[in-house]
């Protein structure tokens, strides 16, 4: 139950109770012991953190609007949802030691997560909204004063850009162990965030290598989910371990459309739907992207309903040709020709059309 805010996040009654009476203690001893109760490094960076927290306490200053980030594609995933989404996974025989959320929020995979898997030595969190960051490491520190399970993994909770973050590190440290990205990414193009004004973009690439004319017209605005999708596999997709990301059906289809050139070492792909409406109150096509890593390149994809858990669909590249459903095509794949002409289209360079449109056999 939230009955306060502290640095703009949320905190419960439980945690006000164990920051309540430590005025007067340094931070690094305070950090010491919140390693030993929830993981957490470096809880507080600073001792003006935790006097201002205290002190905060002290005086119960809690009447701070909760920030409406919806424009900023930011669906932050409920409880219900999450801890769902982990037995869906754990159902699959997905036991990871390490857990990655890359734009935690307010830390509701990462409770979910630990809740769920039984191994998990390491984990980690990226938010690049501060008040987000306090949220998720109160929400950690409640979940263990109010679990009594002891030993608890290494967590750490960055505050940082996850388009200058180095994933590299992560990937180096643990090579050898089981890795699980999930999470839900910002639902918004680059434009969108653009246009409201947001630093929060990632640097100016053609990161699926458009020619000249694509990259600088309508492909060029590209699913910001999409992007940080991308990096992630391409980073990790040579480690075991699993995918799954909350992303609009639009993006695991353009993964799969590119999967047939890049071979991105992901297989056993499966598109789960939500209901998006009711999760988000967002009228948008979503759903769980979920693969594995250091496995064959697969390129179809089965299609299933997240509350049903029914097949609905398979699609993706089949004899080097993207269909929409691989059981309908193979049906009718024998009378499946080539049209014998190409069609060209010449363009305009300073209002003279330089190549006339032909059908050439």
């Amino acid at each position: 139950m939230f009955n306060m805010k502290i640095f703009k996040a949320n905190i419960t009654s439980s945690v006000i109770d164990f920051f309540e009476n430590l005025k007067g203690f340094s931070f690094e001893k305070i950090n010491v012991k919140l390693k030993s109760i929830c993981g957490i490094n470096s809880f507080f960076n600073n001792q003006l953190e935790l006097d201002e927290l205290v002190e905060t306490i002290s005086v119960n200053k809690n009447i701070i609007k909760e920030p409406d980030r919806a424009e900023y594609g930011d669906f932050q995933t409920n409880r219900n949802l999450s801890d769902n989404i982990c037995s869906v996974l754990k159902k699959s025989d997905i036991n990871p030691e390490i857990i990655l959320e890359p734009t935690c929020g307010k830390g509701n995979f990462i409770i979910s997560s630990l809740n769920t898997f039984d191994n998990i030595k390491y984990v980690y969190g990226i938010e690049i909204y501060k008040p987000y960051v306090w949220e998720t490491k109160f929400a950690i520190l409640d979940y263990f004063l109010n679990n009594n399970k002891s030993n608890p993994p290494e967590i750490n909770i960055y505050h940082y850009d996850i388009f200058d973050f180095n994933f590299n590190v992560i990937y180096g440290k643990h090579k050898e162990q089981k890795i699980l990205i999930i999470g839900n990414p910002p639902w918004v193009t680059n434009s969108k965030l653009s246009s409201l004004g947001s630093n929060n973009l990632p640097i100016k690439s053609n990161f699926k290598n458009h020619n000249g004319f694509d990259a600088i017209t309508g492909k060029g605005n590209f699913d910001i989910g999409e992007y940080i999708s991308i990096k992630l596999i391409s980073v990790f997709s040579k480690l075991n371990g699993y995918f799954a990301l909350l992303v609009k059906n639009t993006v695991v289809k353009n993964i799969l459309l590119e999967q047939n050139k890049t071979k991105y070492r992901i297989s056993n792909i499966k598109q789960f739907n939500i209901d998006a409406k009711k999760e988000f109150n967002v009228s948008v096509n979503a759903c769980l992207f979920l693969c594995s890593f250091n496995k064959k390149s697969d390129t179809i994809i089965k299609e299933y309903d997240f509350y049903t858990n029914n097949l609905i669909n398979e699609y993706g590249w089949v004899d080097n040709k993207f269909v929409a459903n691989v059981a309908l095509y193979l049906k009718s794949k024998d009378i499946d020709g080539k049209f014998p002409f190409v069609w060209r289209q010449g363009f305009k360079n300073n209002g003279v059309r330089k190549n006339k449109r032909t059908l050439c056999q």
